[in-house]
């Protein structure tokens, strides 16, 4: 295990719990006093690790892009889309249910930031292309044609996102399992068309 330093574990603590709050409450409503009281840290150790909130909004989306990107990858593993995309939905129901699931990072901080943060809402955008190539890499190991596979996993990317902001909005654990139905039905009407 590798050791960290107490400045190293404070910079850890102040991102992940901006990253819970902005998921939760939204970057423009998380103010740095809020990050400070959730981690009990002082202030200067906040600027002394970042320069600006702007500057802790792109570490959060570094710390999303790892989190959820590994687990993203790893899960897709060797597995063929229906068995990939099963497994993704039902830890988010699980989660859902345990009232634990708040949408996607990606598309929730980088819509609020979409417009009035640009330069960080690149970083949110970088982060959802890398979800998008690990769909297509799904598909590709699942036996889709090279040449439908760009098309059919930002297909599923559109439909796996708009589900995850109408559950967002709704809280219904029901569309999460919309999302699944319909993200197996486009890869296996796809399946059906070709043979």
């Amino acid at each position: 295990m590798i050791k960290t330093t107490k400045g190293e574990q404070s910079k850890i603590r102040l991102i992940e719990c901006a990253a819970e709050l902005f998921l939760q409450k939204g970057y423009n409503a998380t103010g740095i006093n809020d990050i400070l009281a959730g981690t009990g840290l002082p202030k200067g150790s906040f600027y002394f690790h970042f320069a600006s909130k702007k500057d802790l909004a792109i570490n959060v989306s570094a710390y999303y892009e790892n989190k959820i990107g590994t687990w993203i990858f790893n899960t897709s593993k060797g597995k063929i889309w229906t068995d990939f995309i099963t497994e993704i939905v039902q830890k988010m129901i699980e989660e859902a249910e345990n009232e634990k699931h708040y949408g996607c990072p990606f598309a929730v901080l980088g819509l609020e930031i979409a417009f009035s943060d640009p330069d960080i809402s690149e970083y949110y955008y970088k982060s959802m292309k890398k979800l998008i190539h690990i769909f297509a890499s799904v598909l590709k190991f699942s036996d889709i044609p090279e040449d439908k596979i760009d098309i059919l996993s930002n297909r599923a990317f559109a439909i796996y996102e708009g589900y995850l902001l109408y559950y967002r909005i709704g809280k219904d654990v029901e569309v999460l399992k919309m999302m699944l139905r319909d993200l197996i039905d486009i890869y296996e009407n796809f399946k059906e068309v070709k043979a």
